[in-house]
């Protein structure tokens, strides 16, 4: 009888961990994503960055150019300076990004 009640611990045991690693091999079956799906999904991603980047790009722009519109002719501020470096350096990371 005490055989008995050991060998059904053994079976309900092993049943018991075969029924979780084929919950956890379906589980994870179901939540990788294809390469191909993951890279197109990746792309989309860095598309969208660089659209709202040069939308960015272009209303910095403008504001510059209204900057420089106001400023007299011989003279030049130092925020439409720091204005124009920030143009540049979201323009080269506009333009890295879009070598990649």
């Amino acid at each position: 009888m005490l055989n008995l009640v050991r060998m059904s611990k053994v079976v309900l045991t092993v049943t018991l961990l075969i029924a979780t690693a084929h919950a956890q091999q379906r589980f994870t079956g179901t939540a990788q994503v294809p390469e191909h799906a993951r890279a197109e999904m990746v792309a989309q991603d860095r598309q969208k960055k660089m659209l709202a980047d040069a939308d960015q790009l272009l209303a910095m722009a403008q504001q510059l150019k209204t900057a420089v519109d106001q400023t007299k002719k011989d003279e030049l501020s130092v925020q439409v300076i720091k204005q124009a470096d920030q143009i540049e350096k979201l323009a080269k990371s506009v333009k890295d990004r879009m070598r990649q």
